[in-house]
């Protein structure tokens, strides 16, 4: 159960959002803080592998809007850590606008490695939900 508390917090979007500067305009990608560490993980190392995906996600977002100015939405990873550091179960959903960026994301996300956990005794799931907006 505890591993369904995880799963809440991952896919709250509430807190800081971030946004980046591509090319003088400003797009935002928003991504769900991760609150709590779960058993035998590093939640520094969940952070920075999900910082790795939300940049695949902005860079992939800057080259449609070139495209499609008006592309906004959400894409939602899920994915699941096995003990020994690997990526299972990795899926990839997203809002109508944004379906040309999910096999991109989705072959990022599948590549992702952790380091192996002799604490985590079962796959720890993750979601996190990234929500895309053009600039103004």
């Amino acid at each position: 159960m505890r591993y369904l508390l995880i799963i809440a917090l991952l896919t709250i979007a509430v807190g800081t959002a971030s946004a980046q500067e591509a090319a003088g305009n400003t797009s935002e990608t928003t991504c769900a803080p991760i609150e709590q560490s779960p058993d035998g993980r590093d939640l520094g190392s969940i952070r920075v592998k999900v910082n790795e995906i939300k940049t695949v996600v902005q860079t992939d977002y800057e080259v449609l809007l070139a495209t499609n100015p008006e592309a906004e939405g959400t894409v939602t990873l899920s994915f699941a850590i096995a003990p020994e550091g690997t990526v299972t179960d990795a899926e990839v959903e997203c809002t109508e606008d944004l379906v040309s960026l999910q096999a991109d994301i989705l072959m990022a996300v599948e590549e992702l490695e952790f380091e192996p956990s002799s604490e985590q005794t079962e796959n720890i799931p993750v979601t996190v939900p990234f929500t895309l907006t053009p600039p103004q």
